[in-house]
Formats: C-alpha cells, structure tokens, sequence
C-alpha cells in the first residue's frame, strides 16, 4: 500500500528560514473592537484577524486566524472560500456584511512586514 497524496502540491513546506518565509509569504492583519463589545465598554483591539497570503500564487490564502465572538462562525464560512481558492483580492471584492466581525476579512490593508500598528481606533 502507498500512503495518500495530496492532490495539489503545496507551494512549500514549513518551517522554512524567515529570509525564504518573507519572500513567499504575507501576512494581512488587523486587532478590532466588535460592536456588541461598545455597550459593555469591553477593551479596544481585544479581537484579532490574520490572513496568511502565498505570494507565490497571486495572493493565495493559505492561513486564517481570528480571536473573537463567534470565530467558530466566521472560520467555518471561510473555510469553504479556502477550499475554492479564495486570494486576497476575492476577499477586497466581497462586500462585508455590517455590523459583524467577519467583516473585518474585507477591508484588511495592513500587512506585518510593514511595521504598521494593527491597531484600530474609531468605527
């Protein structure tokens, strides 16, 4: 018996050295505040959402991250735009749906090898 093989050959296999890791990969991510957290006056930038882009295949996405409310909701959604082959500019095109933490995918701008804070203030 041969053991199974993957149907499409990942573009590279991890751990590789950062110098080859940034050349290869990107990461968009943003900390957020969800709406139902104003109210209850809970911290500012408490959540998180991470995209991780193969830069080899157009803006691929190749990881997800989120830390917040309904995560479980949010991660089961993406999981099947993944599976399509979903890149970064698929997820600029879709119109998030307001108020919701999902929304947050769509309008990811800062990427961490910018050094740019991922922070958020206001709406």
């Amino acid at each position: 018996l041969t053991p199974p093989r993957p149907a499409v050959k990942p573009p590279f296999t991890l751990p590789l050295p950062a110098p080859i890791l940034e050349e290869r990969v990107e990461v968009f991510h943003s900390f957020f505040k969800p709406l139902e957290w104003t109210l209850p006056h809970r911290g500012d930038n408490a959540c998180y959402a991470k995209l991780v882009v193969s830069k080899l295949e157009n803006e691929k996405i190749i990881g997800f991250h989120v830390c917040g409310p309904n995560s479980g909701e949010i991660t089961q959604g993406f999981a099947a735009a993944m599976k399509l082959g979903a890149t970064k500019e698929t997820f600029d095109d879709t119109v998030g749906i307001h108020p919701t933490n999902a929304e947050q995918f769509t309008t990811l701008k800062t990427t961490k090898s910018s050094g740019a804070s991922a922070e958020q203030s206001g709406c």
